[in-house]
């Protein structure tokens, strides 16, 4: 038979702690789930001193000041909660991993406070596959983010420092090259001769180098591959675009009545 939730009215208190944990006394409590139960008041969280592991994701959370006093606390999810300030994080001085996406967070600025965790590793402030983000996200964050927070090696879900980031950063450089592609509007204007401007930057392969160099020629090679295959997927896509345009305009013509 399912064991039935205690009605709390959206506050976690010490029946609800002990419930959802299965331990006798919230200081024994090392891992909660309390995800997605209507909470809007931390109450007597912070009596789970020992805690390591907490998942408030999909509540009504939006002041943060109750969890200042877990310290042991690791791992944090407060995805999809109101959260508009981080402000009562600075005190969880052994959190490493951080889910913040689906809040209200407006600006980088309001990540200052967590510039005080020197164990933090982890980020996510934005979750395109669960459709979760911020309203920071609505301009460019990343160099901002990885600027105020140097111990971050990933960032939501993408690894940006360390082993492995190189290819984070050569998604950028394509991310950034198509982007600035020329916007079709005549036909006229498409050059399908001239290929898209996406390279590899020179400080990638400089640290690229310092690693295992035979490997990583290897992988240079690969991606020079993939970039010339994008080249010349840019440069089809361009024609057909122009062929297309040419024949809409050519067939708008013939409908227009004669004078």
């Amino acid at each position: 038979m399912a064991s039935v939730e205690p009605d709390t009215g959206g506050v976690v208190t010490r029946q609800l702690l002990k419930s959802k944990s299965g331990e006798f006394d919230v200081e024994s409590i090392h891992t909660i789930s309390l995800h997605d139960l209507g909470l809007h008041d931390l109450g007597c969280l912070s009596e789970c001193t020992n805690l390591e592991r907490l998942d408030l994701s999909r509540n009504n959370v939006a002041r943060l000041h109750k969890l200042a006093g877990l310290i042991a606390l690791t791992a944090l999810n407060l995805s999809a909660n109101r959260i508009t300030s981080l402000d009562g994080l600075q005190s969880l001085e052994n959190l490493q991993k951080l889910n913040i996406s689906g809040n209200l967070i407006g600006s980088v600025d309001s990540l200052r406070c967590l510039t005080a965790l020197e164990k933090l590793t982890s980020l996510r402030v934005c979750d395109d596959t669960a459709g979760l983000t911020n309203p920071m996200c609505n301009s460019s964050y990343i160099d901002q983010v990885l600027l105020m927070l140097p111990t971050l090696l990933n960032l939501d879900g993408k690894r940006v420092r360390g082993r492995g980031s190189e290819l984070f950063q050569l998604c950028q450089a394509m991310d950034s090259a198509i982007s600035n592609l020329p916007t079709l509007k005549h036909s006229s204007e498409v050059n399908v001769e001239e290929p898209c401007k996406l390279s590899i930057p020179s400080d990638m392969s400089l640290m690229l180098e310092s690693q295992n160099k035979i490997p990583v020629l290897e992988a240079e090679e690969q991606l020079r591959a993939l970039l010339a295959s994008c080249r010349a997927d840019c440069r089809e896509a361009y024609k057909k675009l122009a062929e297309g345009t040419k024949s809409s305009i050519s067939h708008a013509e013939d409908k227009k009545p004669d004078s």
